[in-house]
């Protein structure tokens, strides 16, 4: 299949984008390759498993309570060898640190049995419209313009003008927009 560049009106050196990108024998500069590059994957939310935040606010509560009793405590400690001294003042933050220890490994557990990019259902219902208009998009070699041809987005959708390059991932977000409406929407989180 060819497509017909709205600027220069030929189809000999029109290609699509996603080809354009893989294509060996007539490489893009790596500017070019950045802004034809497919819409990003979302980042996956960095939230903390339920186990590690009860964890970590048991943690707190025993260090705020450990930081009280040194501070009220005015016990003389000068009759002590150095180690019982540490350990007076060391004390009260060990059990601390062992519920921080134990929140970072129910952490860790906890992401590595998330799935690599897996997010909720309405994050792929976002990134799908995004995909399929970038997967509609014309390069047209010639020019160094982009395009979209008619009912390449979907059936019905009119035919985009010539696309300068520094715009078109722009025009891949607001046609998903135009395109699949509230489907396209960032999802609020």
């Amino acid at each position: 299949m060819s497509a017909t560049c709205p600027q220069c009106e030929a189809s000999d050196r029109s290609v699509p984008v996603s080809l354009a990108l893989a294509d060996t024998t007539e490489p893009l500069e790596e500017p070019v390759r950045a802004l034809l590059a497919p819409p990003p994957e979302p980042k996956p939310a960095r939230e903390l498993s339920g186990g590690a935040i009860a964890l970590s606010a048991l943690a707190a509560i025993f260090a705020v309570v450990g930081i009280l009793s040194l501070v009220r405590d005015r016990e003389d400690l000068s009759g002590y060898d150095a180690a019982y001294r540490a350990g007076y003042l060391a004390g009260p933050f060990i059990l601390p640190l062992i519920l921080l220890a134990a929140a970072a490994i129910v952490e860790l557990v906890a992401r590595s049995r998330r799935r690599p990019g897996s997010g909720s259902p309405e994050e792929a219902a976002h990134r799908q419209p995004h995909a399929r208009v970038w997967q509609a998009g014309w390069l047209c070699r010639r020019c160094r313009v982009a395009f979209f041809p008619e009912a390449s987005i979907r059936p019905g959708f009119p035919a985009s003008p010539a696309i300068p390059l520094e715009q078109f991932p722009h025009w891949v977000m607001t046609a998903a927009e135009r395109a699949f409406g509230a489907q396209a929407r960032p999802v609020a989180g």
